[in-house]
């Protein structure tokens, strides 16, 4: 039995203070981190951190919480991924903003922790409807 007859990515998104762990330099150790990855994986959801410090915060996803099983899917959207984190980082930069996105990861650097929150609600969607597409469409997310 293949990925997509076994999970399905849920249809409703979480609400926006569930899409994402903000760890601040409080928080010691990777145990709240770890959490949320074990949250991730289990509900097939984006795990997605914001890193604050102080006024600055790091934005980052990474598909570690999905199965292999979802890495070409997710991966042939690569593209469509890329151009509506670009958007956002668009609406959020200033001279001191970065954004890298890979296959299978997005990181904005140096973002105001209020825009980072917001980053991350925004980017947690994009990722969403990506593994929706990817599972209910295997055909569309292969093209």
């Amino acid at each position: 039995m293949n990925f997509f007859n076994q999970t399905t990515i849920p249809a409703q998104p979480r609400t926006d203070m569930e899409k994402f762990v903000e760890i601040t330099r409080k928080d010691k150790g990777f145990e709240k981190e770890n959490q949320w990855f074990e949250t991730c994986r289990r509900e097939r959801i984006p795990f997605v951190t914001v890193k604050a410090r102080s006024n600055l915060a790091t934005v980052q996803w990474d598909y570690i919480s999905y199965p292999t099983s979802m890495d070409k899917p997710l991966f042939s959207m690569h593209a469509d991924i890329k151009a509506r984190a670009e958007a956002i980082y668009d609406r959020y930069r200033s001279k001191d903003t970065s954004l890298g996105v890979g296959p299978g990861v997005v990181s904005f650097g140096n973002l105001h922790i209020n825009d980072a929150r917001q980053v991350a609600i925004e980017l947690f969607d994009i990722i969403h409807n990506a593994a929706r597409v990817a599972t209910e469409k295997p055909d569309r997310a292969a093209s």
